[in-house]
């Protein structure tokens, strides 16, 4: 399954938050078991978290930067974000799109991987924060 264009995912979802989330987790579990496959990943630990998660940045936004740090995973996003991209160009809420697609997709492609793994958003640029910063913690 591809990633729907946001503004197809909006209008498809912009009065059904619950239904969007399950749809964008979905899709986050496949595009992960399609990395998982495409890299001959055979792994369920931490590091293949982030190997997932840093294939899924080379192809959004060319950055990749998760890493394990103890037992998480701490994936950092500073620079471009297609995400915010999309809100301004189609004028279109950030924080829904975040909340909404983003979020759930990448925990879905987490959880391809280990699927007791939990995302918790310390820092989110649509919040005014510098930068999103995720945390990936087995629950």
């Amino acid at each position: 399954m591809s990633i729907p264009s946001p503004q197809e995912f909006y209008e498809q979802y912009k009065n059904d938050s619950e239904s969007a989330k399950k749809t964008a987790n979905k899709i986050g579990l496949e595009i992960g078991a399609a990395y998982i496959t495409r890299l001959g990943l055979k792994e369920t630990d931490l590091k293949t978290v982030a190997t997932v998660l840093n294939e899924f940045q080379r192809e959004i936004q060319g950055d990749p930067n998760a890493r394990v740090e103890g037992s998480t995973v701490i994936m950092r996003c500073t620079g471009f974000c297609p995400i915010m991209r999309a809100a301004l160009t189609l004028n279109i809420s950030w924080e829904w799109l975040d909340t909404n697609l983003a979020l759930p997709m990448i925990q879905g492609i987490a959880a391809s991987v280990m699927p007791s793994i939990v995302l918790r958003l310390v820092s989110a640029k649509s919040r005014g924060d510098s930068a999103c910063v995720y945390v990936f913690e087995v629950k």
